[in-house]
């Protein structure tokens, strides 16, 4: 059977909450059709201050995105920005007139009906880089043959992520399977940074992963979704993650 995606949503301005969006979306705005651009995954704690605060003024962080926002008149369908905790399955579309003030909110319920691309940029605002979010095609689309097979698509799937602090930025730069070696930067500025390459376990005590990090970096079971894992055969490509905007003071 076919999965039937969630291809629209009531997109509404002026609204002060989740809760009211919800209320009064169905009854303001016809739906209309959207395309994600980026999807940004807030800790548990942040994403509930910005579904119970006043969505006419969202966060720093959500303001900075404004590039990816905007309504396609020729497509009739909005560009917006996917915002989701890093536990619940729903969501919040943002939209934005570019000459305007307002922003534009769309209530997602389950956002593993949203049909995400593979490519879809994912940024991290977490202490841990875990989402639910459902990228297609999923790291089942090519299960590992192998319990090495299994830990080299793991590995390989973090790079390209970075873990972001006020201070730090850590990289994974590449993961050679064969070898088994990691490549990671860390970052204390545009231009400064420290590289160290070795194997997984080497560069998680170097940089003192512990705890849900450090559980999830050993999982093999894990995969990173901001770079979808690919079958053995298929050379592993790198990706660029943009560095984040960051709030004054965060």
């Amino acid at each position: 059977m076919v999965k039937k995606y969630q291809e629209t949503a009531n997109f509404v301005s002026g609204v002060l909450d989740v809760t009211e969006l919800q209320n009064i979306s169905p009854f303001m705005s016809k739906p209309q059709k959207f395309s994600i651009q980026r999807a940004l995954v807030l800790s548990d704690a942040d994403y509930q201050f910005f579904v119970n605060d006043d969505f006419r003024r969202p966060p720093v962080v959500i303001r900075a995105k404004q590039r990816y926002m905007g309504f396609d008149v020729k497509k009739k369908e909005w560009n917006c920005l996917l915002v989701v905790s890093e536990i619940s399955k729903d969501g919040i579309l943002v939209g934005k007139e570019p000459d305007a003030e307002r922003y534009y909110m769309a209530y997602v319920p389950d956002h593993t009906n949203l049909n995400l691309p593979a490519d879809l940029p994912v940024e991290f605002w977490t202490n841990v880089c875990t989402t639910t979010l459902q990228l297609q095609p999923s790291a089942e689309a090519h299960p590992p043959l192998t319990e090495q097979g299994n830990r080299q698509q793991h590995f390989a799937s973090f790079v390209g992520m970075q873990l972001s602090t006020v201070c730090f930025d850590l990289r994974f730069m590449s993961y050679d399977p064969e070898k088994d070696e990691m490549v990671t930067r860390l970052y204390g500025g545009p231009h400064d940074y420290i590289e160290s390459r070795g194997t997984p376990e080497k560069i998680a005590k170097e940089n003192h992963f512990s705890g849900k990090l450090r559980g999830i970096f050993f999982n093999m079971d894990y995969r990173n979704i901001s770079h979808p894992c690919l079958p053995e055969e298929v050379p592993q490509p790198k990706r660029n993650t943009p560095r984040k905007f960051r709030e004054e003071g965060r």
